[in-house]
């Protein structure tokens, strides 16, 4: 399997865009929330000039192929912010996220990245199982939320530290 990644190019703008609509949506997915919230392509374009001015996008390769993105943005002290991985729906399950997860690991320590932060949905248990087995190791940060509208209130539970919440 020829995995590699490589800086966004304007020729892949729009289908890496495309692929940020389906990354958002798969979240909007998650989260049950209404159609009237899902992003569409023209925000997904803006979205994407937005992450080039304050980041980096690579594209994830299978051969030739673009099948995939990271969103980076690097920060002081030498540290990064994975913001945002995808992989087409039609080649998840096959490796090849945790493959281009070493390349980007690889990435990192060539500009001297001394630690990598990563913000994941508790519901999203496929991608914590990822970053887990990419090495992410160090809990760094509780984020807590609290609903106005009950209709959001979720029934599954979670322990952490002790602490009982409801699983988002």
């Amino acid at each position: 399997m020829n995995i590699n990644i490589r800086e966004l190019s304007e020729d892949l703008f729009l289908t890496t865009a495309k692929m940020i609509t389906e990354l958002m949506n798969y979240h909007r997915k998650l989260n049950n929330a209404p159609k009237k919230y899902w992003q569409t392509d023209e925000e997904s374009k803006e979205t994407l000039e937005y992450w080039k001015e304050e980041g980096t996008v690579y594209n994830v390769f299978l051969d030739d192929e673009a099948v995939g993105f990271f969103y980076v943005r690097f920060g002081g002290q030498n540290v990064a912010w994975l913001e945002d991985i995808f992989i087409s729906e039609q080649y998840r399950g096959k490796g090849i996220g945790r493959f281009a997860m070493e390349k980007l690991d690889e990435l990192m320590i060539e500009k001297e990245v001394v630690a990598m932060f990563v913000d994941v949905i508790p519901r999203n248990t496929s991608a914590i199982k990822l970053y887990k087995e990419c090495g992410f190791d160090h809990l760094n940060l509780i984020q807590l939320r609290k609903n106005y509208d009950k209709k959001l209130d979720k029934d599954e539970e979670i322990d952490l530290l002790g602490f009982n919440f409801k699983k988002y």
